[in-house]
């Protein structure tokens, strides 16, 4: 089970699939959460489930820190209503009494029925109105299809009817996915320039980001090799191989630029390589992303993507460049080594562009 996280979300930076049951914000109890920076924000109107978010299910007392926490949202100024599918109306009314809040009565979340009727009732916009539950397939639905911000809170611990276990199998289906928007501390305040330079070497962002550029580096040149290697070696055609016929093929068409080549397969190497790097810098690309230099959503995706492939083709030209240069001057009889050599000229290259340009703005 994912473990409880609790903060600010940012939906752009998931899939718009999963936006619907997005809260704006968790805490991990109604206590929690900041009645007087809500009402700073604008709004007026706190919404309120019951089960598992005033009070146990069955329990229709209120803790004493939840009528502390009503009674000072009251204060402030707020109106409370309590939003909730319970069909016990005698101990909603008895807990609605207990906190002071007003009930409606509409079709179940997360249908907007109860959601428009107290917004209707106490004369506010949606934009005035917080919605605070436990559960995202009722409260944090129900809110955001009715254009209300929601603030999903952990549940009070005890037993839970038979039907909300239903939802709670489908909540950690979406937990994983929609904490991908929480915005994490790190996020909020990222190293000043003075406390990167205060760091130990070891622990400074640069060095790591260059460990895991060069782990996922190693990743891609295993695709790299893997695949040229392939292609150069293992994929027959006629009596040869296919490298050899498409290197015979490319010195008799296109002398001035492959003549150089002693013979079809060194001719060949750099188109097999350049196929084959396709495959490796998809991989680097989605990597080094989201582990190496940590972008989050998916707002900036296509764009860095184009940036990160034309700093990579540059990059596959050195590499490819310096591999054929030392294939040929090694006579054929190796591959790795010339490889290598492209891979860690070209991988410089690489990291300086990715980490200046294309994520530029996350390192």
């Amino acid at each position: 089970m994912t473990p409880w996280k609790s903060g600010r979300f940012e939906r752009q930076r998931i899939s718009r699939v999963y936006h619907p049951f997005t809260p704006a914000h968790a805490e991990d109890s109604l206590n929690c959460v900041n009645a007087q920076a809500l009402w700073d924000r604008g709004k007026r109107l706190l919404m309120l489930d019951v089960d598992n978010t005033l009070v146990q299910w069955h329990s229709d007392e209120p803790s004493p820190e939840v009528l502390e926490w009503t009674e000072a949202a009251k204060k402030i100024g707020f109106e409370i209503c309590i939003i909730s599918n319970t069909t016990q109306h005698d101990r909603l009314a008895k807990i609605a009494g207990r906190i002071g809040a007003a009930t409606v009565k509409g079709r179940f979340k997360p249908s907007r029925s109860m959601f428009r009727l107290a917004l209707i009732k106490f004369k506010r916009k949606p934009a005035e109105a917080i919605m605070i539950g436990d559960q995202l397939i009722t409260d944090v639905l129900g809110a955001n299809r009715s254009g209300i911000e929601a603030i999903w809170v952990r549940r009070l611990e005890g037993k839970e009817f038979s039907g909300t276990s239903i939802n709670r199998r489908m909540e950690r289906m979406l937990t994983g996915p929609i904490y991908q928007a929480l915005v994490t501390p790190l996020d909020e305040t990222p190293d000043s320039p003075a406390a990167e330079q205060a760091k130990p070497l070891a622990q400074k962002t640069l060095v790591h980001q260059i460990v895991k550029f060069g782990i996922v580096g190693g990743s891609s040149f295993v695709i790299d090799f893997g695949f040229t290697y392939v292609f150069m070696k293992l994929i027959p055609m006629g009596n040869g191989l296919m490298s050899d016929h498409l290197g015979n093929f490319l010195r008799s068409s296109i002398p001035g630029l492959f003549g150089f080549a002693k013979g079809p397969s060194e001719a060949a190497l750099p188109l097999m390589s350049a196929l084959a790097s396709v495959f490796a810098m998809t991989n680097s690309f989605f990597l080094n992303r989201a582990w190496t230099f940590e972008v989050k959503g998916k707002e900036e995706r296509a764009r860095q993507m184009t940036r990160f492939y034309i700093v990579c083709i540059i990059g596959q030209v050195i590499g490819v460049g310096v591999a054929t240069f030392m294939y040929n001057l090694n006579g054929r009889q190796e591959l790795l080594i010339p490889k290598v050599l492209g891979a860690l000229v070209g991988g410089t290259w690489n990291f300086i562009g990715s980490r200046l340009w294309a994520f530029r703005g996350k390192v």
